[in-house]
């Protein structure tokens, strides 16, 4: 009876130190970082066009996607990226392959993954063969639909609407194996040109509009979205009489439809421009889903001011900048879903 009575004890000891780890669980994570990046010609020609460190780049080799990988963990610490022009290097049983970045997965590791979407162009040449895509850590984040618009690419102002076909990704978080609270990424690159409002406004106008019917479609009912990428777009730009030099119209109709922009005038360049003065990436946050950030601000990675440091960092990585913003890990999802 004396052993069976220690027996007992022991074991209520130890469920109790178990519980106790489990309920205070200081290493599981209290928010997953997102980030959006344009990372400039990954797999296509084109590389070193105009900006800091211009000139005519090669094709990253493998110790430099490398550096790719050890930045986006290291540095960005980041779960999720939306990223822009990624070239495509071959199709295998219809999924878009892209073997750089497929390097880059191998060095993220094999909790990592990757979706491609559409490049929305009829002809795919050298230097316009590149799509927007996801990649993403499985083990926090779980992709559950993707979705390519279909609709055309109109022409506005002469342009396209779009240089890349906007992507959807639907993802909820993981947490202990379970999931948690689910989200809309719509990553978008617009017609590049700072100058075509219209041509930008018509883009947003179109997207949001078509966004319901796509998401209908696939049976999506998601409340918390999150429209980010290469807006080639700055509202904050100013002319020598400090009056604004482009119209602000596409993020007023996007405030009307209770979006946020995150990347404010204080986030500075976004590009690296000639003057640093290119604020062009963009993160719209809609209400639902602003409730879940962990602060309204976002983090924009920069390694410096120096001209020569600069040119050596895009050498290797981007003429972008990444900006990472944090949404909170919820014990539940709380939207329409």
């Amino acid at each position: 009876m004396k052993y069976f009575s220690r027996v007992s004890f022991l074991l209520a000891v130890f469920a109790l130190i178990t519980s106790t780890i489990v309920f205070s669980n200081p290493g599981a994570k209290k928010t997953i970082r997102i980030a959006t990046w344009n990372i400039e010609h990954l797999g296509s020609d084109g590389r070193g066009f105009g900006g800091i460190g211009a000139g005519k780049l090669p094709p990253r080799s493998e110790k430099q996607l490398k550096n790719i990988a050890l930045f986006i963990q290291n540095e960005l610490n980041a779960d999720l990226l939306a990223i822009q022009e990624v070239g495509v290097t071959s199709v295998v049983n219809g999924k878009k392959i892209s073997a750089p970045l497929e390097k880059i997965i191998k060095f993220l590791g094999p909790t990592w993954t990757y979706h491609i979407g559409s490049s929305g162009h009829k002809v795919i040449d050298p230097v316009h063969n590149m799509h927007n895509a996801f990649i993403w850590n499985k083990s926090v984040i779980h992709g559950i639909q993707f979705v390519d618009f279909n609709f055309p690419n109109e022409i506005v102002g002469n342009k396209g609407l779009y240089d890349r076909r906007p992507l959807i990704g639907y993802f909820e978080i993981m947490a202990g194996g379970n999931a948690r609270n689910d989200f809309l990424l719509t990553n978008i690159h617009l017609t590049a040109g700072q100058n075509n409002d219209e041509n930008h406004l018509a883009a947003m106008i179109i997207l949001e509009q078509n966004m319901k019917y796509a998401l209908k479609k696939y049976h999506i009912k998601e409340s918390d979205r999150i429209i980010l990428g290469d807006f080639n777009d700055n509202p904050y730009a100013t002319g020598k009489n400090g009056k604004p030099k482009y119209m602000n119209l596409m993020y007023q109709y996007m405030n009307a439809k209770k979006y946020v922009d995150l990347v404010t005038k204080e986030v500075g360049a976004t590009r690296m421009d000639g003057n640093l003065t290119s604020i062009i990436d963009h993160i719209l946050v809609n209400n639902s889903a602003r409730k879940h950030l962990s602060k309204n601000k976002p983090y924009k990675y920069m390694p410096g001011t120096d001209e020569k440091e600069l040119a050596k960092w895009r050498y290797t990585y981007s003429d972008h900048f990444p900006i990472v913003f944090e949404i909170k890990v919820e014990k539940k999802d709380d939207d329409v879903d």
